[in-house]
């Protein structure tokens, strides 16, 4: 049933942080689901933005989804809000973290459900980064998160990492061009192989030493692909 989001105040964020530090140690615990009601532990916020818990096969699925509800909101409000990205992290957890038949859960670095404060950390957060690609690239970055929400894969390591490229339209477009592949409905194999000429490591290094020289803001996806040495033709054949 839908219902409105929140966001954690400052004691749930702390209680949320504190369960996801006991889960890594290996306790079995029941989620805090208090956290996402109770007054004490999350606020109302000024925008009505319904969600529901329903599952998501992919974490574009999941993207789209937040777009969605998003869609006609003050997103710039949003943007920084630590407790209302942290909520929807806990509100869909138990994708985010799946729990095994014994109850255990093995959660990555709080970082990744908890908006960090520090602006590094933030590509890592499964909601946000999510919700920040395919709201502004939308089926382009499939191939960024075509795994299950609690997986995010090489491609999506390598690129969120550098907070420029992923801002960077073209850099996505020519990412997309060359390493998704649409019959197998995610990415092409070899594309995170650091044996395979061509692969996502190499890319990020070939526009580490194109940044020296081009604004890849302003380049288009096409005249990307086209400034990209022969050991790509593999991957750029492939996606023609």
């Amino acid at each position: 049933m839908p219902e409105y989001a929140r966001r954690l105040t400052e004691q749930g964020i702390e209680e949320f942080n504190n369960y996801l530090v006991a889960i890594s140690e290996g306790q079995a615990l029941e989620l805090p689901q208090l956290l996402l009601t109770d007054e004490r532990y999350s606020d109302v916020i000024e925008q009505d933005i319904e969600v529901d818990r329903i599952e998501f096969s992919t974490r574009h699925e999941l993207g789209a989804y937040a777009t969605k509800a998003i869609e006609g909101s003050e997103t710039q409000a949003l943007l920084g809000d630590q407790g209302f990205w942290s909520w929807l992290a806990l509100y869909w957890f138990d994708q985010l973290c799946p729990a095994d038949g014994k109850g255990v859960r093995k959660p990555s670095k709080p970082y990744n459900y908890i908006l960090s404060r520090n602006y590094k950390h933030r590509p890592r957060h499964a909601i946000y980064m999510t919700w920040v690609l395919v709201s502004q690239y939308g089926d382009t970055s499939f191939f960024l998160l075509s795994k299950k929400p609690n997986e995010r894969g090489e491609l999506i390591e390598q690129l969120a990492a550098r907070q420029y490229f992923i801002a960077c339209e073209g850099i996505v477009k020519a990412a997309s061009h060359l390493y998704y592949d649409p019959e197998r409905k995610t990415f092409k194999r070899g594309s995170t192989s650091q044996k395979r000429k061509g692969n996502i490591r190499r890319f990020i290094a070939y526009l580490q030493q194109l940044d020296l020289t081009y604004d890849l803001g302003s380049l288009a996806g096409g005249t990307l692909l086209d400034l990209l040495p022969d050991e790509y033709a593999a991957f750029k054949e492939a996606a023609e």
